[in-house]
């Protein structure tokens, strides 16, 4: 890919001949659209320039290979200072196919574009609150669920929901609990020991209440009342 300066031919005094140097205006101080370029564009800016007055018509090799070894930068450095030049138009692209130079200059780019088409599958496969659970419990659950690196869709809510439909739980409850146990899902079977060990407990002290009764009305002398 070949680069060459804005306006080049239009500053040239000496056309017949590749300048030593090159005069820097004191007016690119005054460049609006210049000075408001990052840091690393108005770092590189007079060193493509260099380059430019080698060549007669301001022509340079922009290639991403070529500059890395020229000036001795790094492709970060020539993807944060190159392309701002030649997006507001400081270096126009004489010859070659800008997007081929920057494919591998660019990895972070790339990155932040699969970042954001993985945030759009994963917005996509939320489903919406649930009827009957509140939104504090449903964000606390989805947030949960993306912290395990877990999907939310209806089918992982279907499924949940007759897990706490069995367990004699409500789905609210049930969601609420796959967050305090830091649970990834739920399963009846992993809360109906302790409904099971309440009822058996229950069963008990019924069996005790019946046993004092019939020990009281038959008068069972080995029942004693407190106090006597």
């Amino acid at each position: 890919m070949l680069l060459q300066p804005k306006n080049w031919a239009v500053f040239q005094h000496y056309k017949d001949r590749c300048p030593p140097w090159i005069k820097l205006h004191r007016d690119i101080l005054n460049d609006r659209v210049f000075m408001c370029l990052p840091l690393a564009s108005k770092a590189l800016a007079p060193l493509l320039w260099l380059l430019a007055s080698e060549s007669k018509d301001g022509t340079f090799d922009g290639s991403l290979d070529e500059l890395v070894f020229r000036l001795h930068i790094t492709p970060k450095d020539y993807q944060d200072g190159v392309k701002p030049l030649i997006d507001k138009g400081f270096f126009v692209v004489a010859s070659g196919v800008l997007a081929e130079c920057y494919q591998d200059a660019i990895p972070e780019t790339e990155r932040e574009t699969e970042t954001k088409r993985e945030t759009k599958r994963e917005v996509a496969t939320v489903v919406a609150t649930p009827v009957g659970v509140s939104d504090s419990v449903w964000q606390d659950f989805v947030k949960h669920r993306r912290a395990k690196k877990a999907q939310v869709t209806q089918t992982v809510i279907d499924g949940i929901a007759k897990q706490a439909q069995i367990a004699g739980w409500s789905l609210d409850d049930a969601l609420r609990e796959v967050v305090l146990r830091n649970w990834q899902s739920f399963k009846a079977e992993w809360v109906k020991p302790d409904q099971q060990g309440m009822s058996k407990t229950g069963q008990i002290n019924q069996k005790v209440i019946s046993g004092l009764t019939r020990g009281l009305i038959g008068g069972d002398n080995n029942v004693r009342l407190l106090g006597n």
